[in-house]
């Protein structure tokens, strides 16, 4: 960890509330693409002190690339067979009978270099071919061995069996030499490590992991396997935030739960922040007394408290820990179970992946129509757990559960998509169209 330099909180701020004027830039209620966009230029000036590692390509799932790849050769290097069956030239189609019969003059197999068939006349003959092999430069077409009938050395198709140049792979019809095969900013996929296998790379370039510290806070949290005294609660959030972090290829650092003690906050902020990235927090950022999280984020750090213009997920912390020797972005979020994953989808999420170098990429989302009558407060973007169903026209349906309550994660776990209500929505109508984000 190296200090970032991010800017004065305060001053980014009245920058930005001049530019946006308060009706969108308001702190004490922040909308949900006002919070991101705040959030992005805010640590933008981190992309540039971004680490390049070169990996090998077996290392490299779920890594982001720190380069555009370009093809350095052909793929595939040479027009080949799709297909086991037998190769021609095309021109054997127009013959004006139903079935096409060819002689077998030779055979090429895959990885065999190509042969040299004397007097071929694609037009009357052909080349017994396995998949991949070579195609002779004089077909352009090959019938699956399964369609021909063979007796001796003459196959026998129907001609409406095959088209000119079907079951043939062709120079550079993947990839041309030269061309952008993957773009900088790209999170590698199974099929990325293929392609750049096609292209003979051993190793790729990407940018270095994030380190991102994770603590849950308050007196009642209870670790999972200790007897639950009266009043507490079992510590789900950790394991929830553990989850949602596992796919976005990060080093995470595990601090377990901190007591609402100002001298043990401290003392776990400075660890997480010489240590991590980013830190993520559950819990304390409300108004309680006994909450110190947020009295010590700020002696600590320069922290924004905002009242977020959404339901659930209305207190969430954003703002930077400070060390000596190091600097981490911080988000606080609520301590309710649904608000946690709330907020994470919404804000943390996609500043991850912003910060990690990656492209944005949009939601899954669709629309669908709402199978019960829903009301709402102006003024707020609302988040509905629910699941989806069809019905016999294929019409997408989306019902969500009765008890939305915070605290209720169980509908959250059974949920397969989130409703989403934009904030100047006041009432929505049974069989309204509604925007659903699908939960994966």
């Amino acid at each position: 960890m190296t200090t970032s330099n991010l800017p004065s909180l305060n001053a980014f701020q009245d920058e930005w509330q001049s530019k946006l004027g308060s009706d969108l830039f308001n702190p004490k209620s922040l909308g949900l693409d006002a919070a991101l966009d705040f959030m992005r230029s805010y640590t933008e000036s981190r992309l540039g002190q971004l680490k390049i590692t070169r990996i090998p390509v077996e290392e490299a799932f779920g890594r982001v690339l720190a380069v555009d790849i370009k093809a350095l050769m052909n793929v595939p290097v040479a027009n080949n067979s799709a297909m086991d069956g037998y190769a021609f030239h095309s021109q054997a189609l127009q013959s004006d009978s139903s079935e096409i019969q060819l002689h077998v003059i030779g055979k090429q197999f895959a990885g065999d270099v190509l042969q040299e068939f004397s007097n071929f006349q694609p037009v009357t003959q052909a080349i017994q071919i396995t998949t991949g092999a070579l195609l002779p430069p004089s077909c352009d077409t090959v019938i699956p061995q399964e369609w021909v009938h063979q007796e001796n050395a003459v196959i026998t198709f129907p001609k409406n069996k095959i088209r000119a140049q079907e079951n043939c792979r062709m120079m550079g019809e993947d990839l041309k030499i030269g061309e952008i095969v993957l773009s900088k900013g790209r999170r590698l996929k199974a099929s990325d490590l293929g392609m750049l296998a096609s292209m003979g790379l051993s190793d790729v370039e990407v940018f270095d992991q994030l380190k991102v510290a994770i603590f849950s806070t308050g007196n009642e949290v209870t670790p999972v396997g200790q007897a639950l005294l009266p009043g507490r609660v079992y510590d789900s959030n950790r394991f929830t935030l553990i989850g949602l972090l596992h796919d976005l290829n990060i080093q995470l650092l595990d601090f377990g739960i901190v007591k609402d003690d100002a001298q043990a906050l401290k003392i776990a902020f400075s660890n997480a922040a010489n240590q991590a990235d980013i830190i993520i927090t559950s819990g304390g950022v409300s108004v309680g007394e006994a909450d110190f999280t947020k009295q010590v984020m700020r002696e600590l750090g320069d922290v924004a408290f905002w009242t977020l213009a959404i339901k659930p997920g209305r207190p969430m912390a954003f703002g930077k820990i400070v060390q000596p020797q190091s600097e981490s972005v911080l988000f606080g979020l609520p301590g309710n179970p649904v608000a946690v994953m709330i907020t994470f989808l919404q804000f943390v999420r996609p500043m991850i992946e912003f910060l990690s170098g990656a492209i944005a990429t949009k939601k899954v989302s669709l629309v669908a129509k709402l199978k019960v009558p829903f009301k709402k407060r102006v003024g707020r973007t609302e988040f509905l757990r629910a699941r989806l169903s069809t019905d016999f026209s294929g019409q997408l349906w989306v019902e969500p559960y009765k008890n939305q309550g915070s605290g209720v994660l169980s509908s959250m776990s059974q949920a397969d998509c989130l409703i989403v209500l934009a904030a100047q929505t006041s009432s929505i109508e049974e069989g309204d169209l509604v925007n659903i984000e699908m939960l994966l």
